[in-house]
């Protein structure tokens, strides 16, 4: 470990120094002298205490979650040399935390995010009140220091990163482009929630599709912690991801979810016993689902990972995934979290439930002139995305033919 501001002694002149030649060094010298440095290694125990410490301010993504990150590694057998966790040092403490994975992409190899595109954004984990402290010139000099400690790949694609507050913290970090938006919901209690964003109007319509599934048999809504999750629970998730697959298939996107190594992970990391929390929100027609939420809990902020709705053409009238949205907002801020995470991407219920929207960037590092080639072909596919989802017409145009496609595949 190298750290600025120290050194060998030279010989100096011992007479006093003229007092104009004085200057009393100040608060921020003293920080400034202390200067920044790096870290990186394989092995996750070896970040562990800074990880738990930097995770106790809040995370802004499951996906910063150490419990979730091993889960992650466990159920998927990443292998060590398949790791990478640097961490970023100044004025005396660990500030920053790199955890990244290799994987092959766009035919190089990349360091990127452990859960890519299965949470809502992605970022390095900080200590959000140190680095505020920090100049300009120490916040570039740490991302400098860091990202010259990331190697093993031909480049570093960091996804999906948030932009935090009225400061850019991450101008640094190699080149960017816009990619989505992060949809959330924050209020302090169910009553402000519910007095801005469920509108007069809005309530109306609610209570007219509650009286109509209603009309249809016994409704019940249920709450369930993943720490006392039964197998019937369990498998219950199971029928979340094929009413979510029928929807990917109608809508001609890539189901995310149809591998079963992915369901069992989100089984696993549902039960996790740490410092995240699964939670069920789950909507029954006489006893049957028709309905479901898969969240994630982290202090008092929730993370809405997946949802899904029974399509059957008898149910629209009571529209049953609206009456679980409803039921699950409130749920959430009656027990006291103050955020309800909706993820990247706008959809209606984001539109209807969420006040806060967050830019999301994609950042680039090339390693080499293979990584920079690969980059170029990725920016320009992060392009074409965004130019068809601005374009409805379009977008329905491609929806179409992968919907198309999807129904041609041989069952």
């Amino acid at each position: 470990m190298f750290v600025q501001g120290f050194g060998p002694l030279a010989l100096q002149d011992t007479r006093a120094p003229k007092r104009s030649r004085i200057r009393r060094k100040s608060k921020t010298d003293w920080w400034r002298d202390m200067g920044t440095s790096v870290a990186a290694t394989y092995r996750i125990e070896d970040v562990e205490e800074a990880w738990r410490m930097l995770e106790e301010s809040g995370i802004e993504s499951p996906g910063q979650s150490l419990d979730f990150t091993k889960v992650w590694i466990d159920h998927f057998g990443v292998t060590p040399d398949e790791q990478l966790y640097v961490t970023g040092t100044a004025r005396g403490k660990v500030v920053a935390l790199f955890p990244l994975i290799r994987r092959k992409r766009y035919g190089i190899d990349i360091l990127t995010w452990f859960p890519g595109p299965h949470v809502g954004c992605n970022a390095p984990l900080m200590d959000h009140e140190t680095l505020a402290l920090l100049s300009d010139e120490e916040l570039g000099d740490l991302w400098n220091r860091m990202l010259k400690s990331l190697f093993g790949a031909d480049a570093v694609v960091l996804h999906s990163m948030p932009a935090l507050g009225q400061r850019d913290y991450f101008r640094h970090l190699g080149d960017h482009i816009d990619w989505d938006t992060l949809y959330r919901s924050e209020f302090a209690s169910w009553d402000e929630c519910a007095a801005v964003q469920h509108t007069r109007s809005r309530r109306k319509h609610d209570r007219q599709q509650g009286a109509k599934l209603a009309a249809m048999g016994e409704v019940r809504f249920e709450e369930i912690s993943g720490r006392d999750a039964a197998q019937e629970v369990l498998d219950s998730i199971d029928v979340m991801f094929e009413q979510k697959a029928k929807r990917f298939a109608e809508w001609g996107v890539e189901d995310p979810f149809e591998h079963p190594l992915m369901r069992e992970f989100y089984k696993k990391v549902f039960q996790t016993d740490g410092t995240l929390e699964g939670k069920l929100h789950v909507l029954r027609l006489d006893g049957r689902i028709v309905s479901m939420r898969y969240n994630l809990v982290h202090g008092d902020r929730v993370f809405a990972l997946v949802s899904s709705m029974d399509d059957s053409e008898e149910l629209k009238p009571g529209s049953p995934g609206k009456q679980n949205l409803l039921r699950s907002m409130e749920a959430i801020f009656t027990s006291g979290h103050t955020m309800c995470d909706m993820g990247a991407g706008y959809s209606d219920e984001k539109r209807a439930w969420c006040n806060v929207e967050v830019p999301l960037r994609t950042h680039y590092i090339p390693l080499n002139a293979k990584g920079a080639l690969g980059i170029k072909g990725h920016q320009f596919k992060g392009f074409l995305k965004r130019e068809i989802k601005a374009n409805p017409a379009l977008f329905n145009l491609v929806k179409g033919v992968r919907a198309a496609r999807n129904l041609a595949r041989p069952e």
